[in-house]
């Protein structure tokens, strides 16, 4: 980031790893890709220069677990932003491959060990969190959890940039039946309900990896819809839902932005003159991500859209 964002401030462009926990083979190895991770960062064509005013200035690194924090002087100045990267693992010396050991449970996703907890969801209730006994805390993380979900399925979608009307949001029937949105995809819901209703599509998707096949088969029908329903009038809005509004939601608008956005997020008419690679995929993958920033798209959901876009016919 500090070279992409910052290519003036030399100072801050090393490498900033924990001293004693990789070999020397390693380290070099991570540096000499750290100019490729740069590259793809730029190639993703985001806004950088915005991205580079919200940080306002470059990063520095410290290292933190149960029983160490790297560097023991490192703390908060004006000229840099702290990050803090923390391991709740144990390491185990003599495991794995890696030169400097194993960190038990550093690879694991968060979904698998976190009960659904977010960092909003945490640091809204740190203080209680932090002094609920250990064998009482799967309850209290669930009914957090459930109480922050309530909250945000009452807020508004997300608008997708740079597009100026592609919504995404979890499933709930307050946002899809506002009649703030135009048009409205919802990527699990019963097709039979949406029958007759122009405005509205239904796809019926199952969940988990069975609806990320569904929506592979159901992406014909979101092309035909949304080329009908913007062709006459691009400034309609569309809200795109599925049950997370992290999952098929994501897979859907990626399909579409693909087909129908330019680089600018304005829409176009004619999808079948541009070329789609896995390249072009990531970029407007970006913009969902950038926009919301809880979005996961599962690997079998992100399979489907790029055999869809990839296999696809001249239309």
């Amino acid at each position: 980031m500090n070279r992409a964002l910052f290519p003036s401030d030399a100072a801050y462009h090393a490498v900033q790893l924990p001293p004693n926990y990789l070999g020397a083979s390693e380290e070099s190895q991570i540096e000499r890709r750290i100019d490729g991770f740069v590259k793809s960062l730029k190639d993703l064509k985001l806004d950088l220069d915005d991205l580079r005013q919200q940080l306002g200035k470059p990063i520095r690194v410290a290292w933190a677990n149960r029983s160490y924090f790297y560097p023991t002087d490192l703390h908060k100045k004006p000229d840099y932003n702290l990050f803090v990267l923390c391991s709740a693992s144990k390491r185990v010396h003599g495991a794995e491959v890696s030169e400097g050991g194993y960190i038990q449970g550093a690879g694991d996703d968060s979904e698998g060990w976190a009960q659904g907890l977010t960092p909003p969801v945490f640091w809204a209730h740190k203080a209680i969190l932090l002094k609920t006994p250990e064998e009482d805390l799967p309850e209290l993380v669930e009914e957090l959890v459930k109480e922050h979900r309530d909250q945000d399925t009452a807020e508004q979608a997300t608008l997708v940039a740079p597009t100026r009307n592609l919504y995404i949001s979890q499933t709930n029937a307050s946002i899809n039946d506002c009649g703030l949105y135009d048009l409205v995809i919802d990527c699990n819901g019963r097709p039979e309900a949406s029958e007759g209703d122009p405005k509205r599509l239904n796809l019926g998707c199952r969940l988990s990896k069975l609806g990320s096949r569904d929506l592979r088969q159901e992406l014909d029908k979101v092309r035909a819809f949304v080329s009908s329903q913007l062709a006459t009038d691009p400034s309609r809005s569309l809200l795109v839902t599925c049950e997370t509004g992290k999952d098929l939601s994501a897979g859907a608008l990626l399909a579409i932005m693909c087909l129908f956005y330019n680089d600018d997020g304005s829409f176009t008419t004619c999808p079948a003159r541009r070329s789609i690679d896995k390249q072009f995929i990531r970029q407007r993958l970006a913009w969902i991500l950038s926009s919301k920033h809880d979005v996961n798209p599962s690997r079998p959901t992100l399979q489907s859209v790029n055999a869809f876009l990839m296999e696809r016919p001249d239309y």
